[in-house]
This record gives C-alpha cells, structure tokens and sequence, in this order.
C-alpha cells in the first residue's frame, strides 16, 4: 500500500478553555472571584501534536471525532490552518466537542476535561485503508481514549504489518491507576514520558533506573525533564541535553512540541542526538508563546537552528 501520510495519530479533539488566575485561589461557596485573563483555543496533545509535525513539513493526518459546535469548528479550522489534513476528522451532531479547562498560576497548572468527543472514537474509525497509508502512528493522551483502548494493541499490531513505526506517549492518567501492558509496550518503538509519568509508571523514583525498566520492551525512551530538558535511553546510549534559553510564557503544549520534534528527526534517519536536538528546539519554541500552538517552529526555523 503506498504510503501518503508521514505520522497518524488519533486526535483527542478539544478546546482548551486557559484561565490565568495570577494570585486567585479558587474557592466553593458561591465565592466570585477576578482572575487575571481567560482564552479559548484549540487543545488536546495529540492535535497539538499533529500542528507540529505538519509545520515541520510532515503530511500529517488523524481519527477523530468533533461535535457540530462552535468548540468542534476552533478545532477543524486550527488543524487546517496549521497544515494537518483533516479528511478523518467526523463530525457528529449528537455529541458535544470536549474541554479542558486550564487553571494556570504561572509555574505550575491544574486541568480539569469533560472528553466526550474523545471518547467517541470508536475501533470501526481505524481502518487497514488509513493504518496502512501512514509511515509512523503515534499514540498520544493513552488514558483518555476510552472508546479505541482496548482495542489499541490490535490496531498496534496491525499498523505493524504494513511497516509502520509507533510511539506512545501516555500524558496523564486522570484515574491515577497508571497501568501499561506490556504487550502494548513491545509494539512502540519511542515512548515519550515525562519525569512524573515515568516515575509513576514504573513504580521507581530515580529516573535512569525507571528508564531502563522500560528499555527491556521498547527500543528508545525520551524523557522530557521540562526546564532541566531531556535525556534519550536507547540500549546502552544516555544523551542528555538542556531547553534553549528563552522567556517561558507558558508550557501548554512543549512535551507534544517536542515528540513532533524529536519525530521529525527520527523520520529522517537522524541520529539520536539530533532527534533530541530537534525535540528540545521545538518544545522550547512552544513555550515562547501562550497556547498550544502560536509559538511551534516551522521547518525553516528548525533547520536553521541544526546548521548552526
């Protein structure tokens, strides 16, 4: 089957609602308090995701689904916009799209989702006619993906037989259960946590020994460290590198920047320090700029940025 699409994912189709509380706690008791702005944009790890890769000149497409609502249209016409085709992204009058509303105080954020188009991707939506029409599938927001999750390590597999590679990154587990099979694990060739998902997952605290637990089923590990940057496992081999120094306006969106990144260096038969290099430019870019997109690097930026 030819190959027209570079990375497929499976969107987590959302908006996400950003309220800078600045010094407001939150409190119940009908108790009405000013906060310091509120936005409204397209969210959602793997759709941010997807903007990145396709600014980087991947052809980029997903599965999913949005409701016929004004939340469902930021989310089509931002994915347009930035490059990714759209042609499996259905649109359904029966559900309402999904929100994540961002509670943010500056260095650290709280976020509570309502995922009810997320949930109505179904396993019917993924089909051998796309599986086998993409290079790379890329499984983002794990936990979130109620209605395709157990059905996931089948779609896995089948993405396999038609040459696909595959990473996952799980994001957060809003039920903290934290459970990983590894079945699923042996089908990813990249994983992608980030220092807490890591530790929890694997159960260990030290992060080089919760990496090598996940180096017995998966061939490279890329950890993102946040403002201490990233560190690629891959058998014996530990890179490590640090962000580019920039003014962090906000870090909605630089962990799914940088697995575009780091992707676009591994489609391209980069070696492994560059894969990260690229991984930590484009999450670094991300956070320059408030919202998940509006600061992502485009592919001239990029390789500017690895010639110097």
């Amino acid at each position: 089957m030819v190959k027209i699409y570079d990375v497929l994912t499976v969107f987590d189709a959302c908006v996400d609602m950003v309220v800078k509380l600045g010094n407001v706690v939150p409190e119940f008791a009908q108790k009405e308090k000013l906060v310091d702005s509120v936005s409204i944009e397209m969210g959602g790890s793997n759709c941010i995701f997807a903007s990145q890769c396709a600014k980087l000149g991947l052809k980029t497409t997903g599965i999913g689904v949005i409701g016929k609502d004004s939340f469902g249209m930021i989310v089509k016409d931002s994915l347009s916009a930035n490059g990714v085709d759209t042609s499996f992204l259905k649109v359904d009058e029966n559900i309402n799209t999904a929100i994540g509303i961002s509670l943010d105080r500056g260095h650290d954020r709280a976020i509570l989702t309502y995922d009810e188009s997320i949930r109505a991707v179904n396993p019917e939506m993924v089909t051998d006619e796309i599986l086998g029409r993409a290079r790379h599938l890329h499984i983002g927001s794990y936990y979130l993906l109620a209605g395709i999750k157990n059905e996931l390590i089948d779609i896995m597999k089948r993405a396999r037989r038609y040459s696909a590679t595959i990473s996952l990154d799980t994001n957060w587990d809003p039920r903290e259960e934290w459970e990983l099979p590894v079945e699923l694990l042996e089908l990813v060739d990249i994983f992608f946590p980030n220092e807490n998902e890591i530790k929890l997952l694997s159960g260990n605290n030290d992060i080089d020994a919760a990496a090598a637990y996940f180096l017995q089923y998966v061939p490279v590990v890329a950890l993102k460290l946040g403002s201490d940057g990233a560190k690629v496992y891959s058998g014996e081999t530990v890179i490590s590198a640090k962000p580019l120094n920039v003014e962090v306006r906000d870090t909605i969106g630089a962990g799914d920047s940088f697995d575009a990144g780091f992707l676009y260096g591994f489609l391209n038969n980069l070696p492994l320090e560059l894969c990260l290099k690229c991984g930590l430019f484009c999450g670094s870019m991300n956070v320059t700029q408030a919202g998940g997109c509006k600061g992502q690097a485009d592919v001239k930026m990029l390789r500017e940025y690895l010639a110097l």
